[in-house]
């Protein structure tokens, strides 16, 4: 995994496709434009060093494996690694396995955000009960918790939101969703990752993790 600060780096911008580089043109100067460029670039640069590939030659695929269109969970074209990345503003972070398939999310709760409120259109009825019965200083970091592990999830299935967070359950170790169409049949494993303060994430992946290497980009 590799968790790493988001900012504009011009010294990434050619490892990008003119579309990606047409796309943050259209983004301007802002937070949003930093993040299309970490996260895009970041992508090339790790997969460079597992591809042997420069970075600027990487392809990478994002047909939606459930509907065809473009909107897909990103794959590197022509190799059997899997990978997912995740941002929050500030933090970007990508997790590789070198087998099975694998989803990341990382998060934060802005002060404004009523994670109750939250909580009463994301969590199932069991999460919902246990939510309930935590102490008010408790809640936000349970939410955050339970949110990020369904986020990584529905990343690692190519659901994204199509699948109701409220329909998967991630109390246990592993994520579970019998009402959610084409969810798998093989357990989708769940972990906490470490993360940078105030902030939390979570690791899914069809085989059990026994292992996580942080690694950073000497470059970045």
């Amino acid at each position: 995994m590799w968790t790493l600060p988001v900012r504009h780096r011009p010294e990434w911008l050619d490892v990008l496709t003119a579309a990606e580089r047409a796309r943050l043109d259209a983004l301007g100067d802002g937070p949003a434009a930093a993040t299309h460029l970490t996260s895009r670039a970041v992508q090339r640069l790790i997969g460079s060093g597992y591809l042997g590939v420069p970075p600027a030659e990487i392809r990478i695929g994002r047909r939606c494996e459930h509907c065809g269109a473009g909107h897909g969970r990103p794959r590197w074209t022509g190799s059997t690694l899997d990978y997912s990345v995740s941002h929050a503003r500030e933090w970007l972070v990508m997790a590789v396995v070198g087998d099975g398939r694998v989803g990341v999310d990382i998060d934060r709760l802005d002060p404004g955000q009523n994670p109750t409120a939250l909580a009463a259109h994301t969590l199932t009825a069991a999460e919902a009960h246990d939510f309930a019965a935590l102490p008010a200083h408790r809640r936000p970091q349970a939410f955050l918790t339970a949110w990020t592990r369904k986020e990584a999830a529905m990343k690692l299935t190519g659901h994204g939101l199509a699948a109701p967070p409220s329909r998967i359950d991630v109390t246990g170790p592993t994520a579970h969703a019998p009402a959610v169409p084409a969810w798998p049949r093989d357990p989708v494993h769940l972990r906490p990752l470490p993360a940078p303060p105030g902030h939390t994430a979570a690791l899914a992946t069809t085989h059990p993790v026994t292992s996580i290497r942080p690694s950073g980009l000497p470059w970045a």
